[in-house]
């Protein structure tokens, strides 16, 4: 794959750690007061309790049923200004940076290996340029590579395309949900489903029974060795709370998504 344009790629990873440092801030203060229990350990994890931080207790969920989240609806249409991008502008802008580069719409694998269908992350309004133009991210699974798209909305013309190895951008939501899934499949997950059924009286089956959120795991000095090539390969992190329920503490796990594997930390 190759790299175009010349905007500097340091620019984007920059922005990547940016939000990966923010998004990790603000689930930190969450963590912090709200986890009921700890699926990576034998007990209770700190700030856990029926009345931590106004969170349900362990016992909560069994009182209410468990549904998946839906994210609210985007606009449709053209959006204006500085305005988030619509749901129109976004199938749009995915559509253009896909039919612009043939390699990475037929030759790209997915977060579950289907290749052929490289792996939309996020799609946003972009940085520092004029007039509606998206920024498309993809990573491509068969060589652990971070795509990115800019689109000229009115032209519906790709402007600049960078590809990268080593960047690791916040995880998208379907990614997210296969670390998820590849979690709860694994015996490394016994701790997750125990807490569940612990938290609901029910066993846990699939990721539709969880909300999760990730975050980009890279190694750091002190890892186990399976973890070293995480930043190379894309490791995730989860918060997983019950649908309509407590927080159960997964941090203790990284998900290698690029080899489908699941470790202890």
């Amino acid at each position: 794959m190759t790299d175009t344009g010349g905007r500097s790629f340091r620019s984007v990873l920059r922005r990547f750690s940016a939000q990966a440092g923010v998004a990790f801030a603000g689930v930190a203060v969450v963590t912090a007061i709200a986890w009921p229990m700890s699926a990576a350990s034998d007990g209770p994890a700190r700030g856990s309790g029926p009345s931590a931080g106004g969170m349900p207790g362990p016992g909560a969920a069994a009182r209410s049923a468990p549904g998946q989240y839906v994210a609210p609806a985007a606009p449709q249409g053209a959006g204006t200004g500085r305005d988030p991008l619509t749901a129109d502008e976004r199938q749009a802008a995915v559509r253009a940076a896909l039919s612009a580069d043939r390699p990475l719409r037929t030759q790209s694998k997915d977060v579950a290996g289907r290749a052929g269908d490289p792996q939309l992350i996020s799609s946003a309004l972009a940085e520092d340029t004029e007039g509606r133009t998206a920024e498309v991210r993809f990573y491509d699974y068969g060589d652990n590579t971070l795509v990115v798209k800019t689109v000229d909305l009115s032209t519906g013309k790709v402007t600049d395309s960078e590809a990268a190895k080593g960047a690791q951008p916040p995880p998208g939501v379907r990614e997210s949900r296969e670390a998820a899934k590849l979690l709860i499949a694994s015996p490394q997950g016994d701790g997750l489903r125990t807490d569940y059924r612990a938290a609901t009286g029910r066993a846990l089956t699939g990721v539709d029974q969880l909300r999760v959120q990730g975050g980009s795991y890279a190694a750091r000095p002190g890892d186990p060795a399976e973890l070293r090539e995480c930043g190379a390969h894309r490791c995730v992190r989860l918060w997983t709370r019950v649908a309509d329920g407590p927080w159960i503490d997964t941090r203790g796990y990284v998900i290698d998504l690029s080899d489908r594997t699941v470790h202890r930390v």
